[in-house]
């Protein structure tokens, strides 16, 4: 599974008043994406999460579901093939989370036996007058009802809701917007609509039986065997599995969509579901995915092991991904024009759930604390695909983002990767798993090589499949592989906790022509101590060389002579595997050296961020020119990030005609939307005809941050642009950007704009829509349009399915809610009168959002808000 959620939910506490962000806050707030994390603050002892015991085995489900649309339920037959596991046992418990269950009874041969049947606590649990053995197979017949929506729902930050089957404007309540029926299961809530033992250890065919309209379309795991018309225009569609998986990852999808074939991939069927709209784009969401299936098979030396491979696209996705077997589910987020794909699509992601049906699907993780051998390897898969089809430099630019995003959730907690004391099973799914699981298995594959890695994760799949595993699994793959022994690497990356922290300090002693390079680990678990074998760079001069340091000391010292009086430079961890971090006190010269000697994107990157803090050295600035003019464009762009910032106008003058040039004639489209902003927050008025010029620019970020600087610069030749690109119909940050500066503006006539686009606006991209019409409200004059665009929020809030988004939403209505409070205490007489008329006007319309809330701790947390504002 791949985890998405805007920034803004996990910053939601700490935002300021939305009406006061500029144009650029607003455009970053919405479009920035980060796996999620789940934080959880320790809070005494967690208990032992054993493996799921084995008591009884399911060979093969059969489910037969029709669904009652305006209620959202769905009425059940199922049939369930089992024995006991191992021992003998009177009993079988099954998990059966929120159903009206109405028969159970036994068919087949066993049909004879006795039995009492209760469900409670969310299980259904059958007592036998006697022990039945592994030999006493029996099919379970079951007709019930999955109610979903009749008890509140859970979730994490990670997956947000538990409901396990979801209905997506059923009612058709909501205009503009798609019916649509889902399933998320993991991590185990499959069993809100499927009766079975809901455990990522169990494994079994399955057989779906989906009738729904015949207007609509259906998938499923495995193929599609048979189509069934029936009276009223109802039809009922069959799909099988020939092999078993395990029950988080069953799925089912239901909507009008068109499906779109790709060529097929070794004889196997690989095609996409996605809405009509998006038809003519499917193949470019989701390019390359038989060319991945290919370079994933030949790595593993498994080839992809399912009869076809679907991707499918819904709305109102509780995540970002998931890996159900034969056919991964997206979150509308994919959805993008060519134009949009051309600046950045969903590339990694695609990658990241196709791995996940080798690791995941094919060998699942026998416990969530193991969770590491599916989610690092989906991690480390989006940069397995990157090195092979974009190079080292865009593989390493993902590497050194995941380890960031590592390190920053450290702050606040930083457990071992395999976690068998946890509270919720929930917690696992966070930039440990993820992020450093991923980094974990890159030093790896640095330190035995491709074959050996390759050769590893091939018996490890083999031996495994269509089974479960854990962590010990995977290390005895990689013994196997290599003939020598990795418990050391083990014990301190998948069960120790915390990372390293290197400190590196030179000394340069000319009167011994030495120099000193001590290596401090200073992490803050003091008594544990880090093998670390690395790559190190010695430069002299024009000369490099590689040599190997293994730090497996509280502190190392390493000493190198100069050569005729040349000062070697070090660039330690050249290749960069160390799992932490490695603070380098390098000086201007000695980052100018490892600039002008590295070819990979870290070494230079590192060496553009420490030319920044040191910018008023000549030497930085002459690195810093000259990464301006590199040739890895994620480096030019990431110089152009380091010095925008600068508030000193002598290094602005220095670089203002190198910044426009890249703006205009570089041949990276990030590049140029990048100097864009740079030119933006130096506003550079020069630059305006150059900002106006590529308003239809062929890539919306270079169209909408050019936008967005002009903005800076003169808002009113930017409004008049902004409304002139609303004409094309724009995407992305082309269309964020005019929204926010019409709603900076504040024209009393343009509440119109934001009246028609509001109803076809959904997910996500309501974040951008939500900022620009809270500016609105702060800047509009009249009353009449201030109260239309209150009802707009209204009705966007309202209208929001996914609870953390709609929390979300109503949150800022509320800090508009806060601001005309502060507002109406002015000395202003005027500014006092109109902002506690506008109070009154928002008051019935929050009282609204919070009498409709369903969600417990939203509607708790709108209480609170009301009572804050209005009391």
């Amino acid at each position: 599974m791949r985890q998405l959620l805007l920034s803004i939910l996990l910053l939601l506490p700490a935002v300021a008043n939305a009406q006061n962000m500029d144009t650029g806050s607003a455009k970053k707030m919405a479009e920035i994406t980060l796996d999620t994390m789940e934080v959880i603050a320790p809070a005494g002892p967690a208990p032992y999460q054993p493996t799921a015991p084995r008591t009884w085995n399911i060979k093969h489900t059969r489910i037969a579901l029709s669904f009652n649309m305006k209620e959202k339920t769905a009425n059940a037959r199922e049939w369930i093939k089992l024995n006991p596991y191992y021992n003998g046992t009177d009993s079988l418990i099954l998990d059966a989370k929120g159903m009206k269950i109405d028969t159970v009874k036994l068919q087949g041969k066993r049909s004879d036996i006795k039995f009492t049947w209760s469900h409670r606590n969310e299980q259904l649990r059958l007592q036998f007058p006697r022990s039945m053995y592994p030999s006493d197979s029996i099919e379970l017949y079951l007709r019930y009802t999955a109610m979903p929506y009749t008890a509140l729902s859970g979730g994490s930050a990670a997956i947000s809701d538990d409901r396990g089957l979801y209905f997506v404007n059923t009612d058709q309540s909501i205009p503009n917007k798609p019916v649509q029926i889902w399933t998320q299961g993991e991590t185990e809530s499959n069993s809100h609509w499927m009766i079975t033992i809901d455990k990522p250890n169990t494994r079994f065919t399955i057989q779906m039986e989906l009738t729904v309209p015949d207007t609509f379309k259906t998938l499923s795991n495995g193929a599609l065997i048979a189509s069934t018309y029936q009276a009223n225009h109802m039809r009922t569609d069959t799909w099988r599995t020939d092999m078993p998986i395990q029950p988080y990852a069953v799925m089912l999808a239901v909507g009008k969509f068109a499906i779109v074939k790709d060529s097929k991939w070794r004889n196997k069927e690989v095609s996409y579901y996605v809405e009509p709209e998006f038809e003519p784009y499917a193949k470019l969401i989701f390019k390359n995915t038989p060319e991945m299936m290919e370079y994933f098979s030949r790595r593993t030396g498994v080839p992809y092991p399912w009869n076809k491979y679907s991707q499918v696209v819904v709305r109102d996705y509780v995540s970002g991904a998931m890996e159900n077997t034969t056919a991964s589910l997206f979150g509308e987020f994919v959805y993008q024009d060519a134009r949009e794909i051309a600046d950045k699509g969903s590339e990694d992601i695609v990658a990241h759930e196709l791995f996940h049906q080798w690791f995941g699907d094919y060998v699942t993780a026998e416990s969530w604390s193991n969770v590491t051998v599916n989610e690092s390897f989906a991690n480390y898969g989006e940069q397995l695909w990157r090195m092979y089809k974009y190079g080292a430099a865009s593989a390493d630019e993902l590497a050194y983002n995941d380890l960031q995003i590592y390190i920053y959730a450290t702050r606040l907690n930083d457990p071992q990767l395999v976690r068998y004391y946890y509270d919720n099973r929930e917690e696992v799914f966070d930039a440990i798993s993820y992020n450093k699981g991923g980094a974990i298995l890159r030093y790896l594959n640095r330190l035995i090589g491709d074959t050996a890695f390759d050769r590893a994760m091939n018996g490890y799949l083999t031996k495994n499949a269509l089974g479960s595993a854990e962590a010990h699994s995977w290390r005895m793959a990689v013994e196997e592989a290599t003939g020598q022994d990795w418990n050391w690497f083990f014990n301190q990356w998948y069960y120790h906790a915390g990372h390293p922290e290197l400190k590196v300090v030179y000394d340069y002693n000319d009167s011994l022509q030495q120099l000193t390079a001590t290596v401090t680990q200073e992490q803050e678990d003091s008594n544990f101590t880090y093998i670390l074998p690395v790559k190190t760079a010695i430069i002299y001069g024009n000369e490099k060389t590689i040599v190997d340091w293994k730090i497996d000391d509280d502190e190392h010292t390493f000493v190198y002579n100069y050569k005729n009086g040349v000062k070697p430079v070090l660039i330690p961890d050249y290749t960069h595997v160390v799992v932490g971090e490695v603070r380098d006190g390098k000086k201007p010269e000695q980052w100018l050296a490892q600039y002008l000697h590295s070819d990979d994107y870290v070494n230079k990157r590192l060496a553009v961020a420490g030319a920044g803090k040191l910018i008023s050295d000549s030497l930085s600035q002459v690195l810093i020119t000259m990464a301006l003019s590199d040739k890895l464009h994620a480096i030019r762009r990431l110089t152009l990030a380091t010095i925008k910032g600068q508030q000193t106008d002598r290094y602005r003058r220095k670089w203002t005609p190198k910044v426009i040039e890249m703006a205009t004639t570089d041949s990276n489209k990030l590049v140029r939307a990048e100097a864009f902003e740079v030119l933006g927050a130096w506003k550079v008025a020069a630059a305006k005809p150059q900002m106006a010029a590529v308003l239809y620019d062929s890539s919306y970020t270079v169209a909408g941050n050019a936008l967005e600087a002009l903005s800076k610069i003169d808002l009113d030749t930017a409004y008049i642009l902004a409304k002139l690109a609303l004409n094309t119909e724009p995407r992305a940050t082309l269309e964020t950007a005019a929204y926010a500066i019409i709603g900076k503006k504040g024209a009393d006539e343009d509440i119109v704009i934001f009246e028609k686009k509001a109803p076809y606006v959904f997910g996500a991209k309501r974040f951008a829509l939500i900022f620009s019409l809270s500016s609105y409200m702060s800047s509009v004059k009249s009353d009449v349009s201030f109260r239309r665009a209150a009802e707009v929020f209204t009705a966007l809030v309202l209208t929001e399915s996914m609870k953390a988004y709609r929390a979300a939403f109503g949150g800022y209505f509320f800090q508009v809610a806060a601001r005309l409070k502060g507002e109406a205490k002015s000395d202003n007489k005027e500014e006092a009168a109109i902002a506690q008329k506008r109070m009154e006007i928002i008051k019935p319309l929050l009282q609204r959002i919070v009498n409709a809330e369903k969600d417990t701790e939203a509607a708790k947390d709108f209480k609170k808000m009301m009572k804050n504002n209005f009391e």
